[in-house]
């Protein structure tokens, strides 16, 4: 089988050709990233078909001279191209912002990238293992969906992500990460309603099929239709469920940080080098370090994020002046931007188990008029649940809406199991079981 091969020696070419053609008065801080990705697609028969996408080579070089610097977008980058780059960013210097100064202060000096490089895990051959018995996790995933829910489709995917910074002082670092992605699709007996819901891992031994089709069998009830509206006050997430909710919540504080909050039983941490997340990297694309830090506290005081032109303040008072790994390139703003990594809950006593009896899941999650709630901090769901016996789904509720401040959905999460996977997306979110009392927040059921 094709495998994935590492494009880095190729990335370091391209930074070293910029330097080569540098001016005595000028200087470089290249950044390139590329993502792979090798799927292997399995019908329930057992059938398997293989995809590989090698990703490009991109990100942008920042030319400075005298007192300006200016960013260049790369979006596909060849050793070839880096003379043109060269030209392109001295044709726009005098238009390039004022050159920072350089900066020492970064919060986890201890964690620079060195000798080979930063890397969550080692290849594995898991991708070829499972096309030749693909038998075993077709049978977890099955016994997690139960008997009133079948599968339609599963595909694994291998991902690779790399990224290379080197500064033409002589500062460089290469970063990689390698997971697994598992999503599979299942719809009713009568195939009338269907889901697609995924899980990542750092490896696929470390994915839960179980949890995946028992998840997938809730969603395809939820999205059936309702039998009953629930009056109650307590409902459960399950882990896909959390993870819409909490991108939320945390794209809320990026743009609006907390001004009033209770102490909480649970942190919110930010870990740009979690093994099992899809954005885990050694560094940032300004080449700051990354590691774990509390976004949010038990305390209720959200921490401060920096990166070299920006920064989102924090509550606890304390002042944002160290580069906190944050930064993310953004190639329409042509510029990098703050940005979360790889978010989890931490709670203080994690829970035993949510799905022991009766209980309302809430299984999908939408937001609602987030674009019009943006200026004032105010978010909107739309939540599918299901009732739910032990697990196992019985029928579909009215669909309800709560309203409130990020703050306030933190502060009504009552219980949190383990994270089971990180979700993908701008940033990942790790996704686990909670338990949320909506009478701390604004709801009610649709008609």
């Amino acid at each position: 089988m094709r495998r994935l091969h590492s494009r880095t020696d190729e990335a370091l070419a391209f930074a070293d050709a910029v330097e080569s053609g540098l001016k005595p008065v000028e200087r470089s801080f290249t950044y390139i990233s590329r993502t792979g990705r090798r799927g292997l697609g399995i019908d329930p028969s057992g059938a398997a078909r293989l995809t590989v996408q090698n990703g490009k080579l991109g990100g942008y070089v920042l030319l400075s001279r005298d007192r300006h610097e200016l960013y260049v977008h790369t979006p596909d980058m060849a050793v070839g191209e880096a003379s043109r780059v060269l030209e392109a960013g001295r044709a726009q210097i005098s238009l390039g912002g004022p050159r920072r100064a350089a900066t020492s202060g970064v919060l986890h000096p201890d964690a620079a990238v060195t000798g080979d490089g930063w890397h969550n895990v080692g290849e594995s051959d898991e991708l070829e293992q499972l096309a030749a018995e693909p038998g075993p996790l077709l049978e977890r995933l099955t016994d997690g969906t139960g008997p009133e829910c079948a599968l339609r489709a599963v595909n694994v995917t291998e991902v690779l992500s790399e990224s290379v910074c080197a500064a033409s002082e002589g500062t460089r670092a290469v970063s990689r990460c390698r997971g697994v992605e598992l999503h599979a699709t299942a719809a009713d007996t009568d195939g009338a309603v269907g889901a697609s819901l995924s899980r990542c891992a750092a490896t696929l031994d470390r994915v839960d099929a179980v949890g995946l089709g028992r998840e997938l069998a809730l969603t395809v009830r939820a999205l059936a239709p309702p039998a009953a509206d629930f009056d109650g006050p307590e409902v459960c997430f399950t882990p896909s469920a959390a993870a819409q909710l909490l991108r939320a919540v945390v794209a809320s504080l990026l743009l609006n940080p907390m001004v009033d909050c209770p102490p909480l039983g649970l942190a919110l941490v930010d870990d740009g080098r979690a093994e099992d997340g899809p954005a885990a990297h050694g560094f940032d694309c300004e080449g700051t370090p990354t590691g774990a830090m509390e976004l949010v506290t038990r305390r209720g005081t959200q921490r401060g994020i920096a990166t070299r032109l920006t920064s989102v303040a924090g509550t606890d008072g304390a002042p944002v002046d160290r580069l906190t790994g944050h930064a993310r390139w953004d190639p329409v703003r042509n510029l990098p931007l703050p940005a979360a990594t790889n978010v989890r809950l931490e709670p203080a006593d994690r829970l035993a188990d949510p799905w022991a009896g009766e209980r309302c899941v809430v299984a999908d999650v939408r937001s609602l008029g987030v674009e019009e709630h943006r200026s004032s901090g105010k978010l909107a769901f739309r939540l599918l649940a299901v009732r739910a016996v032990d697990g196992v789904p019985a029928h579909a509720y009215t669909p309800m809406v709560v309203e409130g401040e990020a703050a306030a959905f933190l502060a009504a999460i009552t219980g949190v199991g383990e994270t089971v996977s990180y979700y993908p997306g701008p940033f990942a979110v790790g996704g686990a079981d909670l338990v949320m009392d909506l009478s701390r927040l604004r709801s009610k059921s649709e008609a």
